[in-house]
């Protein structure tokens, strides 16, 4: 029975997710409901020796149809799989029964993302079809076509039934948001939804944002360099003053914030602003927002904090005017205060908080900016795979570049190995941070006051600092970062094409040759 049990299918990742239900076979499967026929000719049954296997070989032999083999599954996929064969549109259905259907279908989902460690689940709805993919270390993959029924009921059940503020009904025609908790297997999980129409359809997306006994990675772990650290470490020891994280649309900012937070002695009083919550912070008082009322906002929950006598101040996300407010007050009175925005380098986020109403002169006072950070993730590569980039091919056009630009290091270039179980063929084995960090020291708020960025980078500079790229090209440059994955996110690397100076007669040099 165990070994019965370690061979038994529970999840459509096992599956091919092209492999549908055989349509011919489709009414008969449904009447026994213990198994179902795929196009491939694979039989899926929850009984290996149930009869109606036997009776279900027979059927196909009769038809005319392939038998290929017969393998054990969970009832719960069978019975997901034979609803993924009806096409027409669903009316979401009060019956508690089929409520709870639905339910477990979506318990069925997250848990397989959770399993394969996944972050975003995409479900794509189509008129004629649905595709769900699981996004991975930044990268997505099909993990099954259903039906747009079944997606449909998923999604509906997952926004009416399910989240923080369910909604009275899932409309796909808007878009909407929300948050999700959920207990799988014992274990408490987080989700962010989100929908977006689309032509003939809607977008759904269920963001994992923490699980119950997941641990918060360090600094280090995340791929902070010392010097960074070090630097990181002083600006979180400060009494006041504002730590700010930027980065695009996960990049990891908020599990930064989670871990720097771990700097922070016990005695301090933390609150943090979310929307929603996403990583549980030991010692802190997490608030959750809510957009949809005016008086619970990040910029109003923030000053409301400011009267419960904290410490640090978390505000999630710098958006509007109003919260960019809030974070000079709190930081100018004598606080600690971090929050994430979206920029696209460190420097930027000067640019961008003059963006939100907050003048040069009070950016450059030195009671209030601390430290900047910018953070983006790249894969790094799974070393039981690895290859050295000498030793594969189809790499012609980028090898003269690369070898003009690493010179003597190139031989340590590493790429994607293919076909490796230890990273399911990925050639990944996680992601980890490139980043960016500037102490505000005196020179830099002078650059600010005078609004002086260029001068202010060339400062930089000069002083030995690293830039998110090179630190990307220092990973490329040690066999941790494919260069094909760092030019995803940095650019092109080519010793042509600087941010000091662009060498116009190389590039010409470049194209006679």
């Amino acid at each position: 029975m165990a070994t019965q049990k370690k061979s038994q299918i529970t999840s459509q990742a096992e599956l091919d997710p092209k492999d549908k239900p055989l349509a011919p076979m489709h009414d008969w499967c449904e009447k026994h409901g213990d198994l179902i026929v795929l196009n491939s000719g694979l039989i899926l049954t929850s009984e290996l020796s149930s009869r109606n296997v036997q009776n279900c070989k027979i059927l196909m032999r009769n038809m005319g149809l392939r038998f290929k083999q017969v393998k054990l599954a969970s009832q719960e996929l069978i019975e997901l799989l034979i609803a993924n064969k009806n096409e027409e549109q669903i009316v979401v259905s009060n019956d508690p029964a089929d409520v709870s259907i639905q339910q477990q279908r979506l318990r069925m989902l997250v848990r397989e993302a959770v399993l394969e460690k996944v972050s975003d689940i995409h479900i794509q709805v189509r008129q004629d079809m649905a595709r769900v993919r699981f996004r991975k270390h930044g990268e997505l993959f099909l993990y099954a076509e259903w039906v747009p029924k079944v997606a449909r009921e998923i999604a509906a059940v997952a926004f009416n039934k399910e989240t923080d503020h369910a909604i009275s009904h899932f409309n796909p025609l808007i878009p909407q948001g929300a948050s999700m908790p959920m207990f799988i297997d014992g274990m408490e999980i987080r989700l962010r939804l989100a929908s977006m129409p689309a032509h003939g359809g809607f977008d759904m997306v269920m963001r994992v944002l923490s699980l119950g006994d997941e641990q918060i990675p360090s600094l280090s772990e995340l791929g902070y360099t010392p010097a960074q650290l070090q630097i990181i470490e002083k600006a979180v020891q400060m009494p006041h003053g504002a730590i700010l994280i930027a980065g695009p649309t996960g990049s990891g900012k908020t599990t930064t914030l989670a871990s720097a937070m771990q700097f922070i002695h016990d005695e301090k009083k933390i609150y943090t602003i979310e929307d929603p919550v996403e990583k549980v912070i030991p010692n802190a008082t997490q608030v959750p927002i809510n957009t949809e009322k005016e008086d619970r906002g990040f910029a109003n929950m923030g000053r409301a904090s400011l009267r419960m006598d904290p410490d640090v101040i978390v505000l999630g996300e710098l958006r509007d005017a109003d919260t960019a407010s809030v974070l000079v007050r709190a930081a100018i009175t004598g606080h600690l205060v971090f929050t994430t925005i979206h920029t696209n380098s460190a420097l930027n986020i000067i640019t961008r908080l003059v963006d939100l109403g907050v003048s040069q002169v009070m950016l450059g006072d030195k009671h209030l900016l601390v430290c900047l950070i910018f953070q983006r993730l790249v894969p790094k590569l799974c070393d039981v795979c690895a290859q050295p980039l000498t030793d594969m091919e189809g790499f012609d056009k980028q090898l003269p570049r690369w070898q003009a630009f690493f010179k003597q290091d190139f031989i340590k270039l590493r790429v994607r190995g293919k076909n490796c179980e230890a990273c399911h063929g990925s050639g990944i084995a996680g992601r980890q941070v490139i980043a960016e960090v500037v102490w505000i020291d005196e020179p830099g708020r002078q650059f600010i006051q005078k609004c002086d960025t260029l001068g202010w980078h060339r400062y930089l500079r000069e002083h030995g600092w690293q830039s998110y790229r090179d630190h990307a090209i220092e990973l490329v440059r040690q066999g941790i970062c494919d260069p094909v994955d760092a030019e995803k996110i940095i650019g092109e690397i080519n010793s042509s094409f600087t941010e000091a100076e662009f060498n116009y007669q190389q590039v010409r040099g470049e194209l006679v040759e």
